[in-house]
């Protein structure tokens, strides 16, 4: 599916607001026709299942905060079929004429026009495809599952009884999948058992209210086990909808995503990620590599790639625009550094914290990495201090590569603890590299205490961690001036050591002969138009 872009946005936006002017038009109509003083309109809410105050009509006037109506006695629901779009209410009976059906009719032709628009908003035109595994005890179940979601949710859902049968879509890159089991025992679930612990799928289970086929849901990593005594389809659909932005479209390319983050500010994330993305770009002339700033701070990656202190434009303007396009995005926050490395500046203001914070931006976010991911080779991502907010959580389930920074200090190495254990907690623990910034400072603790603090005595759970040494002589001028030291000081000892990790890592390759040719980045027809 098409992702939209601002102006499409608009037009539905439009569209919507004129649906809404529609239905007021058509309940004035009714209110002058039925004599009744006053009607309100109540918004039937599916997440909830109740209704909702939407605006009460008062001949012409409408009043959007008057709430003393609604415990009005009389009202009609307005639905078709099984979809509630809400009620109308008033104070005293009416005489239900012909004329009256007909507009009640008009009233709930505009209100599924509305339905349908905010459902398509809701889901974000990310296609979700949602399957229903079920075996023949629950196979009349299953299907009532499957018309209420359909109603519920814009998604393809489907019942099979075999997982195996979709593979070929769970596999797609630009979808996101959720699996329900509907099950009388534990026997469909031990039968897929290996390959749900391949997926990154989220999955959902509803069954018995049994605690050993809850225990064997646990031992699956299958957080969500609703047994069918609190079962209900908005039940079902308010987890959908909670956890629909954290679900992740793998990354089946073999570019990589990388987040760089520190037990605490000030470690050197950002001078890090910076250098690393340059050097990247620089030894890899035939790769592209995008630097992101999402630090929730002030970013100031700006200052260093682009020496703008006050750029125009953030990544909320460059996300919020919805549309991946380089040129486009290169007028609203997407900066190009050279031909193979561009960068997407930061937020600028401590309020736009909130923003980037929010389900509706987060989603957004992974969506455009997602087909960032198709012409960049590398994706640095800058997320500054480590934590478990909701966007940073959903930025450690997309990359391949999270990159975590610490100091051998003891109260660098406490975080250090908590932050492992939500990442082993998370089954994230394979994607972390431990570095050890500013190695040699003073009042470093030893590795020993390093592994007891840890507590990882045992040689095999012993942490392996890189280190980079202390070198403040060429950093601290780097810093003053607003420099790369990959750029400036390309034999410092810092630097010397980030190409070592990358080397290590396979990231960038030994130096071969000169005279060898290399290839074009895919983005040189910008470079072309330029000049």
């Amino acid at each position: 599916m098409d992702y939209k872009s601002y102006q499409e946005y608009s037009d539905v936006q439009g569209a919507l607001d004129i649906r809404k002017e529609n239905v007021i038009e058509i309940l004035q109509l009714f209110v002058l026709i039925s004599n009744v003083q006053k009607l309100t309109f109540m918004k039937y809410d599916f997440k909830y299942n109740n209704f909702t105050y939407g605006f009460t009509i008062d001949g012409y006037n409408i009043i959007q905060d008057d709430i003393n109506f609604i415990n009005n006695k009389y009202s009609i629901i307005l639905k078709d079929g099984d979809v509630i779009f809400g009620k109308i209410t008033f104070n005293r009976r009416i005489w239900y004429r012909a004329v009256l059906k007909e507009l009640l009719k008009k009233s709930k032709i505009a209100l599924r026009k509305i339905f349908e628009i905010e459902k398509d908003l809701l889901s974000q035109n990310t296609p979700l495809n949602i399957f229903i595994i079920t075996d023949k005890n629950t196979i009349k179940f299953a299907n009532k599952l499957q018309t209420n979601l359909d109603i519920l949710l814009n998604a393809d859902i489907s019942v099979i009884h075999d997982i195996r049968k979709v593979l070929d879509k769970l596999n797609q890159k630009n979808s996101k999948n959720i699996i329900i089991y509907t099950v009388q025992k534990s026997d469909l679930i031990r039968d897929d058992e290996e390959l749900l612990s391949t997926f990154n799928e989220f999955v959902i289970v509803i069954g018995p209210n049994d605690h050993n086929l809850s225990l064997t849901c646990g031992k699956l990593n299958i957080e969500n086990y609703v047994s069918i005594d609190e079962f209900s389809p908005e039940n079902i659909k308010n987890i959908i909808l909670e956890t629909k932005h954290k679900l992740i479209n793998k990354n089946k390319f073999d570019n990589k995503i990388i987040s760089i983050t520190g037990v605490s500010g000030g470690i050197g994330v950002t001078t890090i990620s910076l250098n690393t993305a340059d050097l990247i770009a620089k030894n890899n002339p035939n790769k592209n590599v995008l630097y992101v700033d999402l630090s929730t701070t002030k970013a100031i990656s700006n200052l260093f790639l682009s020496q703008n202190p006050i750029p125009n434009y953030t990544i909320i303007d460059l996300v919020n625009f919805g549309d991946f396009n380089i040129e486009k995005n290169l007028e609203i926050g997407l900066v190009k550094v050279r031909e193979n490395f561009y960068s997407i500046n930061g937020i600028q203001k401590h309020i736009d914290k909130d923003l980037i914070e929010k389900d509706n931006f987060i989603e957004k976010l992974l969506d455009y990495l997602l087909k960032a991911s198709e012409s960049f080779n590398y994706i640095i991502i800058d997320t500054g201090k480590a934590d478990a907010s909701s966007m940073k959580s959903t930025i450690y389930d997309l990359v391949n590569e999270i990159w975590v920074l610490t100091e051998m200090t003891l109260p660098h190495v406490s975080k250090l603890k908590t932050f492992y254990s939500l990442m082993k907690r998370a089954g994230l623990k394979d994607k972390v590299t431990f570095i050890v910034n500013r190695v040699n400072s003073l009042n470093e603790i030893s590795s020993s205490d390093l592994d007891s603090i840890m507590n990882t005595s045992s040689k095999e759970d012993k942490l392996k961690y890189l280190k980079i040494p202390n070198d403040y002589h060429t950093l601290g001028k780097c810093w003053n001036y607003c420099e790369l030291a990959s750029d400036v000081s390309k034999d410092s000892i810092f630097v010397k050591t980030i190409r070592e990790i990358l080397l290590e890592k396979e990231f960038i390759e030994r130096e071969k002969s000169k005279s060898k040719v290399k290839k074009k980045s895919m983005f040189s027809f910008l470079n072309k138009e330029e000049n």
